[in-house]
Formats: structure tokens, C-alpha cells, sequence
């Protein structure tokens, strides 16, 4: 009996030095410090090359809105996520840096300016889920600063990034088992298809499927929120037992002064002196709507 022994073949590799951008700081993140937990700041480079490839699909804000409002988002961003750093600020302190990497065309058509605050913010809710997945940081992605007058903190480090021209898709949240798929029932298919859906869109919402909410985006410009008030399954009719207390990031409804209702954070900031709200009786369902700080 003959033994062939197959050596492994080296997958063709870019060695890429990633082009400035803009940068994304946070304050007092949480790492492990190996004996304790410590806080330090967090600095996020957001850099871009050639060799990544661009969204399959280039739409428009509105677009993209779209495609949510409907329940299937459908929409891309391919990026590559850089080792974690240690660099030091302004202020001589040990911070972490890390640099995020897409495409050149896709950055200086709708990152480049200070102006394209959504895909911005649809960049930091996908790269702060792809970071705490890779490096355990968890990163609020409402809140971040964007430092004026600066294109990156530390040093951008060569990324290396395997060539793979057949598949577009360097890193996305998710990715479709084809060969699974084939396997399972047509019943299951769908049901999968369904879970992926409500799970990528409240990964770009960056909040978590809140029961009795319904969260659209109008436009790209409008937040739309409809919360059915019910207390241990019957429905709350009187809309004066009722108590909404809303700021830029959060939503907090209360009963008869006593007793929460909802209380979560919004995936977008907004623009208070827009908010409205008023109480659907037939649905028992408070709605409030608001437009975006932009």
C-alpha cells in the first residue's frame, strides 16, 4: 500500500498598507488588564485600500432605508478587521487602537465627508459587532467621536488578507450555508431565512428584538416607534396611566409612575424638538416618531 501525503497549499495572501481615513474614539472601554479589568480609551482607525472589494449593490441612503422598512436588508459592507493595539494619546496613557479597513471607492463616495453621518453610522453598528466578535471589546456605536483633524491614531498596520477573486465578500455579520440549505426541509429553509433576517437587521439597528416594538426608519431621515402597552398580557387602553420620557438616545415608558413599561436605547440619536407621539387605542400601541440628529 502506497501513502501520498498531500502538503498543504499556501492560500495567496495581499500585504496591505491601509490608506487614513478618519478616526472613531471612545472613552473609558472596558479590556482585560490580565489581573483586573481596566478602562482605557479606544481608538478605531477607519482606513481604506483597493484590493478589498466594493458592496455588491451601490445604493442610496434611501435605498438602504428601504430595504429595512421592508425586512429585508440585503445590503453589504465587505471590511477586514486589524489586530488590537496598544498606542499612546495626547495625554501619554496607554489606549487601544485598531484599525478597520474597506474599500477605496466605497470610502471616498460615502465615508469620506464629515456630511455622510448614515453610512458612517451603518459602518460603526457593523464594526463594533465584528470587533467585540473578534477581540471581546464592547463598543457603544452611538457613541462614538469623530476627531477633527486627524486621519488615523498610531501607526496603520500591513494587514494580510487572503486572495479569494470568486468570492467578493471578505468579512460580512453573516454568510449563507449553501450546503446546509440543501439539506434541510423546505419549511426550514424559510424559517432560517426569516431568523437571519430579523437577526442582521438588529444588528444594523445595533439594538436588541425588544417584544411588543416595532422599529421602522422612513427615509433614511425619520425614526418611527410603536410600543403595545400591555400589563401581564391585557392591554393598557387609558393613555393616561401612561408616562413617556424620551432623550437623544433613549426611550423610557412608565405605568401609573410606578412601574416601567420599555426602557431601551434608540439606534439612532434624534432631533427632540421633532418628536411626536400619540396612542392608537385599536392596536392599545404607543407610537412616537422623531427625525435623526444628522
Amino acid at each position: 500500500m502506497s501513502l501520498k501525503i498531500e502538503k498543504p497549499q499556501k492560500e495567496e495572501v495581499w500585504n496591505i498598507k491601509p490608506l487614513p481615513g478618519y478616526v472613531c474614539k471612545w472613552k473609558d472601554i472596558k479590556v482585560d488588564g490580565g489581573f483586573s479589568e481596566e478602562f482605557r480609551k479606544c481608538f478605531v482607525n477607519v482606513c481604506h485600500c483597493e484590493e478589498l472589494p466594493p458592496p455588491l449593490e451601490d445604493l442610496e441612503q434611501d435605498e438602504i432605508a428601504a430595504q429595512l422598512d421592508a425586512g429585508n436588508p440585503s445590503f453589504r459592507i465587505p471590511m477586514s478587521i486589524g489586530e488590537m493595539d496598544c498606542v499612546r494619546d495626547h495625554s501619554n496613557e496607554n489606549s487601544v487602537k485598531i484599525d478597520v479597513l474597506v474599500n477605496s471607492t466605497f470610502y471616498k463616495k460615502r465615508l469620506a465627508s464629515a456630511d455622510d453621518v448614515f453610512f458612517r453610522h451603518l459602518l460603526a453598528l457593523i464594526f463594533c459587532d465584528l470587533i467585540k466578535s473578534r477581540h471581546g471589546i464592547d463598543l457603544d456605536p452611538l457613541k462614538p467621536i469623530i476627531l477633527r483633524n486627524r486621519v488615523a491614531v498610531g501607526e496603520l498596520e500591513v494587514q494580510r488578507i487572503n486572495k479569494k477573486p470568486e468570492q467578493r465578500v471578505v468579512e460580512e455579520l453573516y454568510h449563507n450555508d449553501s450546503a446546509r440549505m440543501k439539506e434541510t426541509p423546505e419549511d426550514q429553509k424559510k424559517d432560517d431565512h426569516i431568523q437571519e433576517l430579523n437577526e442582521l437587521k438588529q444588528e444594523i439597528f445595533g439594538v436588541k428584538s425588544i417584544q411588543g416594538t416595532r422599529i421602522r426608519l422612513f427615509n433614511g431621515k425619520r425614526l418611527e416607534i410603536s410600543m403595545r402597552c400591555e400589563l401581564d398580557g391585557k392591554p393598557i387602553s387609558d393613555p393616561k396611566r401612561l408616562n413617556l420620557l424620551l432623550n437623544p438616545t433613549r426611550c423610557l415608558v412608565t405605568l401609573d409612575n410606578s412601574r416601567s413599561l420599555f426602557d431601551f436605547g434608540l439606534p439612532f440619536h434624534i432631533d427632540l424638538e421633532t418628536a411626536k407621539s400619540k396612542f392608537n387605542h385599536e392596536k392599545f400601541s404607543l407610537v412616537i416618531s422623531a427625525n435623526i440628529a444628522l
